[in-house]
């Protein structure tokens, strides 16, 4: 790719360990808060179900096993997904699942779940970029009315490296309770990366909802994932159970699980980008030549072709979103493309739901549009000032998702870029701005109060990212401590995205 483009499975740091010495200093008093909750479950007269999905190879039964020493064994029941039997068959799918939902008070805990059933038995390989949508559409039912029910649902996704999956699936071939295996092999290769990759990371992201979010654990060191599903069931459970005490709460099920994890050091996305690359004023000046020539020749094919491009820039105040839009405009015919500057929402806006405004500015057919900055806001700064509930702005990466999803169905080539500088680059740009009387202008009294919320910020970025970068429409994470080389980048994955496109389309 041409810069740091990540989806979602890519941004999280799989080197993370807990040191051995620190473990059951960790994990200790964590179990035991789980256990004194289990007993708060059983007094409120709800239930709580908890799933376990992840690669072939990742620990979920190893997991499994180490948390069912927090629990009292007369309120829990583990359920290991198999091959249906024929009673099961002759049900729909989600059938077998609410025969297993568990009685009020007590926790029910899946080792693989509706999602593994629907992937092996209703997706068709035939058809790589599709999920089956109507058993989409009964999970999230299913979800939905067991979260408004009042109940907690909690999701893991147990994530680890190819690598490290080829490692463990060699050790575990003489191991004689894998027989799970065998209905994961109903599809060759299954949760095993390479071509399902895209597959998984599309599933995970349509169903990653307010009421039921994801939680991915990277398990590469079992000790570490045990610790981070303790301390995700802890949060969840004690934020549930308040809930469930505040009559004013729209839903029980809205949660910010983002900082669940703060004390052990979970990486930040934002933190892993090389902010050291750079290009000179001497290597700039003939790339950026030729780059533009190559998008004013890419431009003339976008509009013979009929493609639709939509090109959004979020960063940082003063990252050089406008030096990089100007950089990208600079060689297009101006009646091909157009760019939207995008501010605060106005009154008429205000009386429609956030994404209304922003559809008459999608591209036509052969049409590029650019946006500088977008719905993201929502995200980010409508979280970060408050001007939106926490259950609004929590659900809006699922709806952000379902909206790009349905632009890219209809043939929009997505591009998103995040521009990313460090706070000590951003406070030189802002002194020079007041410093030059024809920059003035670009310095406001919001850009400072925004500078001290930078580690707010920081984490509405990092879950945005997560959230939202999809194959369909992945982030690129461009490094713009050096302004030439952000230049250059957003340029050169413009191209690439657009040839893509046209190539997967047959003409070039």
């Amino acid at each position: 790719m041409a810069a740091e483009e990540r989806y979602m499975l890519e941004t999280f740091d799989l080197s993370i360990k807990i040191p051995k010495d620190e473990y059951s200093s960790i994990a200790d008093p964590l179990s035991i808060g789980t256990g004194e909750l289990q007993r708060e479950v059983r007094k409120r007269g709800k239930s709580v179900i908890i799933v376990f999905e992840g690669w072939r190879g990742s620990g979920i039964s190893q997991v499994i096993n180490k948390i069912l020493h927090a629990f009292d064994p007369r309120g829990v029941r583990v359920y290991a997904t198999d091959e249906p039997n024929d009673i099961e068959r002759d049900h729909s799918l989600m059938w077998r699942f609410w025969t297993k939902v568990p009685p009020y008070g007590q926790i029910a805990i899946f080792d693989r779940s509706w999602y593994t059933s629907m992937l092996i038995e209703q997706f068709e390989r035939s058809r790589m970029e599709e999920i089956p949508s109507d058993s989409i559409s009964d999970i999230i039912g299913f979800e939905e009315q067991i979260a408004g029910d009042g109940n907690l649902i909690i999701k893991f996704f147990l994530h680890i490296s190819k690598q490290e999956q080829k490692k463990r699936l060699s050790d575990l071939e003489d191991d004689p309770f894998t027989y799970q295996a065998r209905y994961l092999r109903r599809i060759e290769g299954f949760y095993q990366y390479g071509q399902y990759l895209p597959v998984i990371e599309k599933m995970l992201m349509k169903t990653d909802l307010p009421a039921s979010p994801w939680v991915i654990v990277e398990a590469e060191q079992i000790k570490y994932a045990h610790v981070k599903v303790l301390r995700t069931i802890n949060s969840m459970i004690e934020g549930w159970l308040a809930s469930l005490d505040d009559i004013s709460t729209e839903s029980s099920q809205f949660f910010a699980v983002q900082g669940v994890m703060k004390n052990i050091g979970e990486t930040c996305i934002l933190d892993t980008v090389d902010l050291t690359k750079a290009y000179t004023k001497e290597e700039y000046k003939p790339l950026m030549e030729q780059l533009q020539a190559d998008l004013k020749k890419i431009q003339f094919a976008t509009y013979r072709q009929g493609v639709p491009v939509v090109i959004v820039f979020e960063g940082w105040d003063a990252a050089g979103k406008g030096g990089c839009i100007i950089r990208l405009t600079n060689p297009l015919n101006p009646r091909g493309y157009v760019v939207e500057p995008i501010g605060a929402p106005n009154d008429y806006e205000k009386l429609h739901h956030y994404l209304w405004r922003f559809y008459p500015k999608f591209p036509r057919k052969g049409h590029i549009t650019i946006f500088d900055r977008s719905w993201y806001g929502r995200v980010l700064v409508e979280r970060v000032e408050k001007f939106c509930h926490e259950d609004e702005w929590q659900r809006a990466y699922h709806e952000i998702n379902a909206m790009e999803e349905q632009l890219a169905r209809n043939g929009v080539v997505i591009i998103k870029f995040w521009l990313h500088i460090d706070q000590d680059e951003q406070l030189k740009r802002f002194t020079e701005r007041e410093n030059s009387e024809y920059k003035r202008y670009k310095i406001t009294d919001e850009d400072w109060r925004n500078r001290k919320k930078w580690d707010e910020y920081e984490l509405a970025v990092n879950t945005m990212i997560r959230k939202t970068s999809t194959p369909e429409a992945p982030w690129t994470i461009i490094p713009a401590n050096n302004k030439y080389y952000a230049r250059v980048m957003t340029i050169r994955t413009v191209i690439e995205a657009i040839e893509k496109k046209i190539e997967e389309n047959g003409v070039l």
